[in-house]
């Protein structure tokens, strides 16, 4: 083997770790981040109760959020308590900047925020 394929081999193999670490879902309790939009949010949080809170940046407390809700990735939505596939989050009216928001409680096993017609934030439980 030549010094410049040996040399780019343990490069190779040096930094696979940090690109698996860097490239992996976050994780938050019993979800993981299927799809997360790190321009839109500042974290998500997961009480002992399993209820989900979302803190949006700054400059994105206005978002206008919708979310709907699935028991396996691709299937048909499930309907909120409100009997629509489609819940409107309440803290549309507006949310204070660096505050924990738009609470979310339900037993499906994926949840899709949506803001402008594009998903932002999709979370698949990965345990019970």
């Amino acid at each position: 083997m030549k010094l410049p394929r040996l040399l780019a081999l343990f490069v190779f193999i040096g930094l696979g770790p940090f690109a698996s670490a860097k490239d992996a879902n976050p994780i938050f309790g019993p979800y993981e981040a299927i799809v997360y939009d790190y321009d839109m949010l500042q974290g998500v949080q997961v009480d002992n109760v399993g209820d989900i809170f979302i803190m949006f940046k700054s400059d994105k407390t206005d978002t206008q959020l919708t979310l709907k809700i699935s028991m396996a990735e691709g299937s048909q939505y499930r309907k909120w308590f409100t009997g629509d596939e489609v819940l409107v989050a309440q803290e549309n009216a507006g949310r204070a900047p660096d505050t924990w928001t738009d609470r979310v409680q339900t037993t499906a096993n994926y949840i899709e925020y949506i803001a402008d017609g594009r998903i932002f934030l999709h979370l698949k439980k990965i345990k019970d």
